[in-house]
């Protein structure tokens, strides 16, 4: 998978009549199509994803903070929303709203891109959760992580910044090795 040389349609030498995916049949079959948008792989995507958010929360619990996972909350425009994890310092009345979102890595900007998406999805929930948690202020963070288990420097000095142990850095990127593994071994091998 690092070198992008996986046993995908779209690489010369692997396709047997075409370059669509073998499962879905409305893409090009490229790594990035299987590691992030197949329809195949969506339930092994969502574990892939709920395994790095549970790394995450447990790293925060670890260091002190409370942790909630996947909670439920309302924007301002009355629109449903779903929180991947929200944490602070008991403490404190300063929250984080959290967002790791696995892609597969495409160029430098993506970093700031992801960030910026989470905050204008999440942005306008900060004030359900400030009343529900009895906090004054709450930041959100979008937190990339590659599809082929890249830590990005902007997760790295998120991870710095709040102390964490690094060893939590580790885990996430065996759990995104295993899970794009599992992904890309699913679409692959499996019979239909």
């Amino acid at each position: 998978m690092q070198a992008n040389v996986s046993a995908v349609c779209s690489l010369p030498g692997r396709s047997r009549e075409d370059t669509l995916c073998r499962r879905c049949r409305r893409e090009h079959e490229t790594l990035a199509h299987v590691l992030g948008a197949c329809p195949f792989g969506e339930s092994l995507r969502n574990i892939r994803h709920r395994t790095i958010r549970n790394v995450m929360a447990v790293a925060l619990r670890d260091f002190g903070y409370t942790v909630y996972e996947e909670v439920h909350g309302e924007a301002t425009n009355g629109s449903n929303r779903r929180i991947d994890i929200i944490a602070f310092r008991p403490s404190s009345k300063i929250g984080m709203i959290l967002d790791p979102t696995i892609h597969f890595e495409t160029h430098s900007g993506q970093l700031e891109e992801v960030d910026s998406e989470k905050k204008a999805i999440y942005e306008p929930t900060i004030d359900y959760y400030k009343d529900k948690y009895q906090l004054d202020s709450i930041t959100v963070t979008g937190l990339m992580i590659g599809a082929r288990g890249t830590i990005p420097e902007f997760l790295a000095k998120f991870w710095n910044s709040l102390d964490l142990d690094r060893v939590y850095l580790s885990r996430i990127v065996i759990a995104a090795i295993r899970g794009s593994i599992s992904i890309l071994r699913n679409h692959i091998y499996k019979i239909t």
